[in-house]
């Protein structure tokens, strides 16, 4: 036997030609005995170099590869050359030979499969030589891969690569390109570990001793000093030639995967640095963040790389590369809406057709993953910026590129047409994918094959459908420049512009579902004569428009009448209140009384203490804004538990049913004010903001599908929580473990059993978490995972069903036009000063106070705006919120507010307070003669709550 290994490796000690033939040789599976024998001879960097040499059709095919980069991996990991398991890093050959296999690999291997218990030689023979894409993985090929994204060997990447040389300068930038190519190949063959891989780059190599720059403004400096940075950064013009280009140079693109990586890297980061490091005033020495000015910069770049990437979409959308797969799954990048502008059904075809333009040529970094890329970067820097305000007033705005007269008339036509586009597009994309389901199983059924031969038939399946519906999304977003940059970047637009658009789709809206009667009235008489799709008659329709509601039992009574109307609650309802007895009130609704019905249901379901509510729907946080409750829906199992209910029993699934179905309403209510431009004096977390442009409408699933938790989101949660989690994050690495802390939360929940009625239910972050420490290694892992629950997971229930009833109402993709703090001023109003000569120009009025034939108001009227004027804004805000029961006025101004402002006389006893019916935003002004005395009255009137009759 020794003999025979002697003959076998003496060649591989001597012969630089044999590394030829081993490299041929290990492209074919090979017995685990043979890799043993091969592991103490073979010399890692000769093999690497032997590869390198390969004429490129040496190793055909991608089941030989597959197995040529096993091999190699198998016999480098473990080879006593690699000196990666001593915090070093593997020779740049290796890397770059398997970076280089990898990435020809990528589209055609199933690297997160569930891979196939087979030995090697049976694995070849009986499922890889059936296909001949989507490979699946064997066990024994799946455990070698894994250790590519093993945390040490990611850690130590740059070790040697980040670390200065002799003269001070970093290393040169074809080293710094083939380390950006080899983790990006690794984020886009294990897509799923990314942000594992992420986090590892981040943190650099696990030897304490390394004197290296962080990966961050390590692959920082590379990006600024490349010449594609240069050029995009000092003109937005320069980027469409730049990303057309069908012969890219060598340099071009290590520049774009240097630039590439940073980007992966720089939006990790964002993800977990609090404020205080961002900004540079944390004692955190371990921060890899780069400084606000060189922030400004990095905005610029992306700004003008990003708006071509929309504007010039259609032009993008050319032949250039193969088909590949998109990266951007693991990016922050999200995408609302789809375009609009009809085009020829071949034109369509041609489109669809069209594989993805590749990146400077490069596989698998398709003009898609670029654009989340970008967009996800763009916004996470916007928001930053929108808490902290460090970029300059006006940075983020490109109005310069567009012609603004006709921008608000080209989004809405944009808006309209993608209308029809898209109810095409999903009529036709729903009957593909039935065919498609169809076709695999009659197919399936057809043929006795092996589970994982079926599993590749599913997944190319899965594959196809999927490079279809890119394809048309690719299609839908060139037609329809303005709303594409509108929803994605909407902060290169003035906000009083997004205003005036948003108000543009609702009237559109309106007009389309209301036979083009935006009046309620007119609305209501077509109904007699509409055809309607519930096949219900006319009066049935107008029916259920009208609700009773009693007094103190809003919310019960408008769920109750109105849920069953789903998103037709768009429609104009009327609204009879009722007493006790049952007896109407007088009044008749012309729009004043659904507005008091709508504000009384926010402030009785939204008020926390609210008493004359089933459930606590929303709680404050310190800074008395509202968020889900995250307990709500375990407080009501806990309780159904406690009268003996099991979880499985249809009562006790009901009841969940139905609480799930009130947060639902909510967001449909929310969603009714915002359509009818009603303002409501209710505030909400930023946090719980950002998710409602992210989740899906009225046919959607419950789910959150872009919101990314992050620490800084959680101060709006927990102040607590959040100060001991930046104190884990910054505290030094020999006393993270002192905290005593396990991948574990605690909870309390409702439990009448107990004696103070709750109870702390213990949950884990991750799978065995309650046997897993936090220690320094892992801490940023605790932190993401602690955030992710708090944020998300805990309260992923009631904020997915009040998302739902919110986008019923109001597309997501409307919404995702604001930020957290611009939804909010549409929710309650400009913070602004109450501007009182807009006011006066938008206010009615009525009775005495009429003016007449002469164009001249009303003595009386006169003093109030003589008084209004003297007012401090303070004392102006609660004027307002007297009438209208806000304290905030409307954006765009007075004139938007619904119903108007309106003032009518009250009789002529000066002795008389001012009342108001902030149902229809009137205020009921006695006739006063002196100026002082309608101060002391209006003020005093204000000042005690005194408000709403109907006299």
């Amino acid at each position: 036997m020794d003999c025979l290994q002697n003959a076998l490796i003496a060649p591989l000690q001597r012969s630089v030609e044999a590394y030829t033939g081993l490299a041929i040789l290990l492209g074919r599976p090979l017995a685990p005995q043979m890799l043993e024998l091969l592991h103490s001879a073979v010399d890692t960097t000769l093999l690497c170099n032997a590869l390198a040499k390969l004429p490129s059709g040496q190793i055909q095919g991608a089941r030989s590869r597959l197995w040529l980069l096993g091999n190699l991996v198998a016999l480098a990991g473990s080879a006593d050359t690699s000196r990666s398991h001593e915090g070093e890093p593997h020779e740049t050959s290796y890397i770059s030979a398997v970076s280089t296999l990898l990435g020809t690999l990528a589209d055609d291997v199933e690297f997160e499969s569930q891979p196939v218990d087979m030995e090697n030689t049976e694995f070849d023979a009986q499922v890889l030589s059936k296909v001949s894409t989507g490979l699946p993985l064997n066990t024994w090929l799946n455990g070698v891969f894994r250790a590519l994204v093993d945390q040490s060997s990611i850690r130590n990447l740059l070790a040697a690569g980040a670390r200065p040389s002799k003269s001070g300068s970093a290393q040169t930038t074809g080293e710094a390109q083939l380390l950006a190519s080899y983790a990006l190949t690794l984020l886009r063959c294990f897509s799923r570990r990314a942000d594992d891989i992420r986090m590892w780059l981040y943190l650099g190599p696990t030897s304490q001793s390394t004197s290296s720059t962080p990966a961050t403004q390590y692959f920082w400096k590379a990006s600024k000093s490349s010449t594609v940075y240069a050029t995009i950064h000092n003109n937005s013009r320069n980027v469409l030639p730049l990303l057309k280009t069908m012969s890219p140079t060598s340099q071009q693109r290590d520049d774009w995967t240097v630039i590439l990586v940073f980007l992966e890297l720089y939006t990790f980061l964002l993800k977990i640095m609090d404020d205080e490091e961002f900004m540079g005033t944390s004692d955190n020495r371990r921060s890899s963040a780069i400084s606000t000015i060189e922030v400004a910069e990095l905005v610029t770049f992306l700004k003008n790389l990003g708006f071509t990437l929309y504007f010039n979409a259609s032009e993008l959308q050319t032949s250039g590369g193969t088909t590949d797969r998109d990266v951007g799954t693991s990016s922050l990048g999200r995408h609302f809406g789809k375009p609009s502008t009809a085009v020829s059904e071949q034109t369509r075809s041609a489109s669809e057709n069209e594989p993805p333009l590749t990146l400077a040529g490069l596989p698998g970094l398709t003009i898609d993953y670029l654009k989340g890329l970008v967009t996800g970067l763009l916004r996470a820097v916007y928001e930053r910026d929108s808490r902290r305000h460090f970029l300059p007033k006006g940075h983020w705005l490109m109005t310069e590129r567009f012609d603004m007269t006709a921008f608000i008339p080209g989004v809405v036509a944009e808006e309209e047409s993608r209308h029809m586009v898209q109810d095409a597009e999903d009529g036709e994309e729903g009957k593909d994918d039935a065919e498609s389901d169809d076709e695999l199983e009659m197919g399936l059924a057809r043929r006795a094959v092996t589970s994982g031969h079926a599993a590749v038939l599913r997944t190319q399946n899965a594959r196809e459908r999927a490079s279809r519906q890119a394809s048309r999304k690719r299609y839908l977003e060139s037609v329809a420049p303005r709303l594409e940059i509108l929803q994605n970047m909407p902060f290169f637009i003035p906000f009083t512009t997004r205003v005036e658009i948003f108000r543009q789709f609702v009237h559109l809206d309106q007009a389309k579902r209301r036979n083009g009667h935006t009046d309620p009235d007119l609305w209501r008489q077509s109904v007699m004569f509409m055809p309607n799709s519930a096949g219900l008659p006319p009066r049935d329709i107008l029916a259920r428009q009208h609700a009773k509601i009693k007094r103190k039992n809003e919310f019960a009574d408008a769920f109750e009448q109105f849920y069953g109307l789903g998103s037709d609650l768009k429609e104009p309802i009327q609204i009879t209140f009722v007493d006790e007895f049952d007896i109407p009130e007088a009044g008749i609704d012309g729009g004043g009384v659904t507005k008091e019905f709508l504000t009384s249901v926010i402030s009785q379901a939204f008020d926390p203490s609210n008493e004359n509510v089933e459930h606590t729907y929303f709680v404050e946080n310190d800074q008395h804004v509202l968020l889900p409750n995250p307990t709500t829906v375990e407080d009501l199992k806990g309780r159904l538990r406690a009268i003996g209910l099991r979880d499985s029993q249809p009562g006790f699934r009901a009841e969940v049913k139905n609480l799930l179905q009130q947060y639902e309403f909510l967001g449909r209510i929310i969603g009714k004010c915002l359509y009818e431009g009603i303002l409501v004096d209710v505030s909400f977390a930023g946090f719980f903001l950002k998710k409602w442009a992210l989740t899906g409408g009225a046919n959607s699933a419950p789910m959150e599908s872009g919101y990314r938790s992050n620490i800084n989101d959680l101060r709006e949660l927990d102040e607590g929580l959040y100060k001991g989690l930046l104190a884990l994050k910054n505290a030094p690495a020999d006393q993270v473990e002192d905290f005593g802390l396990t991948f574990t939360v605690d909870d309390l929940i409702a439990d009448p059993s107990h004696a103070d009625g709750r109870r702390v239910v213990e949950r884990e972050l991750v799978p065995g978490g309650s046997d897993m420490s936090v220690t320094a290694e892992n801490r940023l892992i605790y932190i993401n995972a602690m955030a992710k629950y708090r944020l998300q997971v805990q309260s992923a229930q009631q904020t997915g069903f009040f998302l739902k009833g919110l986008g019923s109402i109001v597309q997501p993709s409307w919404l995702s036009m604001f930020n957290q703090a611009e939804l909010q001023t549409l929710i309650g109003g400009a913070q602004a000063e109450i501007d009182v000569q807009d006011l006066r120009r938008n206010t009615q009025y009525g009775g005495v106070y009429v003016i007449g034939d002469d164009g001249q108001e009303h003595p009386s009227i006169q003093l109030f705006w003589r008084v209004m004027h003297a007012l401090p804004d303070e004392d102006r805000r609660k004027v307002v919120k007297f009438v209208t029961s806000t304290p905030r006025g409307p954006l765009l101004g007075f004139g938007q507010l619904n119903p108007r402002f309106s003032i009518r006389d009250s009789g002529s006893d000066e002795n008389r307070y001012p009342t108001t019916s902030t149902c229809v935003n009137l205020l009921k002004l006695p006739m006063f003669r002196s100026a002082g005395k309608l101060k002391e009255k209006l003020l005093a009137a204000v000042s005690s709550g005194a408000g709403f009759d109907l006299s």
